[in-house]
């Protein structure tokens, strides 16, 4: 039993360094891995240049324990999950961040448009409001204007009696004047002979 407590901190402490030394190598090194033929990657060239140089020694060619899951030949390693849901959360944070940018266009438009609304709304009740004073204004004037349109009319009646008897007159006029020239005439006629 002491044996195996005084070999604890011993594993304890090879598993660290193995810990350690497969998290450098997977972001220090670029990863390579197998990439199904729709995905893509970030670009690693960056990462190739400052690539530290090989090493040498207990686990210099990567980690001897893989995970993988998966079926068949879709297998995908725990860190390629790792990668494509941080590649994921970066494009949903993009589409997040392009998606407020849009809803806070749109809540200005709508503010914008509010106050259009608002500003139609106050234009028309003034539009209403002018139609109805127009039409109160044109029933006063129709009301106004029909007692004078009917003195109008009996002052037209009048006057045209009026003209219609002094045709008459001219014309009983004209018949005495010819009454006159005939009996002129005839008496001259008379007078001649």
């Amino acid at each position: 039993m002491k044996k195996l407590v005084s070999l604890t901190p011993l594993c304890f402490l090879i598993l660290i360094v193995g810990c350690e030394s497969f998290m450098q190598k997977d972001y220090k090194k670029p990863y390579k891995a197998d990439v199904s033929p729709g995905e893509t990657r970030p670009d690693t060239s960056r990462n190739e240049a400052e690539a530290p140089p090989k090493r040498s020694g207990y686990l210099a060619s990567g980690s001897t324990v893989t995970v993988d899951t998966g079926e068949g030949d879709k297998k995908t390693s725990i860190l390629e999950q790792f990668e494509q849901t941080r590649a994921a959360l970066a494009s949903s944070k993009a589409k997040t961040a392009s998606l407020e940018k849009e809803l806070v266009n749109n809540k200005k438009i709508k503010t914008a448009l509010e106050a259009e609304l608002e500003e139609t709304k106050k234009q028309l009740e003034a539009a209403q409001q002018v139609i109805i004073e127009n039409e109160r204004l044109s029933k006063q004037l129709n009301e106004s204007r029909e007692p004078y349109e009917k003195k109008i009319k009996e002052l037209t009646l009048e006057l045209t009696k009026a003209q219609i008897e002094e045709t008459k007159a001219k014309q009983e006029l004209i018949g005495l004047k010819i009454e006159q020239l005939t009996v002129k005439k005839k008496l001259q006629a008379q007078d001649s002979q």
